[in-house]
């Protein structure tokens, strides 16, 4: 498959549309387009965007870019543009009458960028550019043959130098006086102004201004206190500069008044917070010995409970030591008495043995008696 670039002088051309009678040439043919990084290819259908792609996601296509392009060619009234998106810079032409009706005139750079959002815009510019020829016998009839397809950095200077000069640095550089262009703090205001004012008439033809800086040349005030009135200019730059003088020692004055009062506030601030920090501290030092104190009492009630756990257990062990004695004095009592019934009985017993005896021996003896 052969590639094709979309465009033949890349510092020139920034975006170029194609029609739908040359995108037949890529379906019919195997020709693929080359996107480069920084380029965005958009299909409009019916004068409205429908697809914007890099090639990166061309690359993702199957079939590529080829089969892409054949996919969205079933409708009559399509365009395919590319758009260069990276910024470009133009030269154009500032001027104008100031306040005082003194001519001014400079030199503006502007860093531009096509939108590929407003890629509908931008082929709006193109079709304004009509390209025409003269026909008849005597060749005074122009007729329009067709559109210009590509935008160039020429173009888009030759747009914007006619519209900035009548609708923005005109009405701006009106509203100076010419004796504001010498001053860089004006300067700034005037470059601001004519950014504003270019932004809204860019936005209309699809681009955007990201940058705009004026070389303004001397203009013939200037040139007269330069030249024709040294002393009187070195007079009033004198004077200028004691006004300057002042309100900077003024200035000085009042950040310095500004800086101690926003010293104060923040000493003031400083002295609260302190304040509420250490009656916090103080709080948390309060919670913190209310809660030893707690955590003390509780301990102690453990050890109270303890100790009279403990004596209560004392109390219970000598009660049962002393049951446990008295039961054993009882039972050795008993066994006392027990032993001493056991030893009367036996002596009641031995004495009657011994009575018996005695008899006996008595009955015996008077028996011999008798019988002798």
């Amino acid at each position: 498959m052969s590639t094709m670039n979309w465009r033949e002088n890349p510092e020139e051309e920034l975006a170029k549309v194609f029609k739908r009678s040359e995108l037949s040439t890529f379906w019919t043919t195997n020709i693929s387009l080359i996107i480069d990084p920084g380029e965005t290819l958009v299909w409009i259908r019916d004068g409205q965007i429908e697809d914007i792609v890099t090639q990166t996601r061309l690359n993702n296509v199957a079939g590529g870019f080829r089969n892409w392009i054949a996919s969205k060619s079933n409708a009559t009234d399509i365009k395919m543009m590319v758009i260069d998106n990276r910024p470009f810079e133009i030269v154009i032409g500032a001027d104008g009458y100031t306040k005082d009706d003194i001519e001014q005139s400079g030199v503006a750079k502007l860093t531009l960028r096509l939108n590929h959002e407003q890629a509908n815009r931008l082929a709006g510019v193109l079709k304004e550019k009509a390209v025409k020829e003269t026909k008849g016998f005597f060749r005074k009839r122009e007729v329009i043959t067709g559109y210009e397809t590509k935008l160039t950095r020429t173009d888009i200077e030759q747009m914007i130098a006619a519209e900035a000069r009548s609708k923005v640095f005109g009405p701006v550089i009106k509203n100076f006086e010419s004796d504001d262009f010498g001053s860089k703090q004006l300067l700034g205001k005037i470059e601001s102004a004519s950014q504003i004012e270019l932004r809204k008439t860019l936005e209309l033809w699809g681009m955007s201004l990201e940058n705009v800086y004026v070389d303004w040349n001397r203009n013939a005030y200037q040139d007269w206190k330069v030249e024709k009135s040294p002393s009187l200019w070195e007079e009033k730059a004198r004077r200028e500069w004691e006004v300057d003088e002042a309100e900077h020692s003024e200035t000085v004055t009042d950040i310095r008044a500004d800086a101690e009062r926003e010293r104060r506030r923040k000493d003031s601030e400083t002295d609260i917070e302190i304040s509420v920090k250490q009656s916090d501290l103080d709080l948390d030092i309060r919670a913190k010995e209310s809660e030893q104190d707690m955590n003390e009492l509780s301990q102690l009630m453990k050890m109270k409970e303890q100790v009279n756990q403990q004596k209560i257990e004392r109390n219970k062990a000598e009660a049962d030591s002393n049951i446990e004695l008295e039961k054993v004095k009882a039972d050795a009592q008993v066994e006392s008495a027990k032993y001493n019934l056991d030893t009367y009985r036996d002596a009641q017993a031995a004495e009657s043995e011994k009575m018996l005896r005695m008899m006996e021996i008595m009955q015996g003896k008077k028996k011999k008696e008798e019988e002798e």
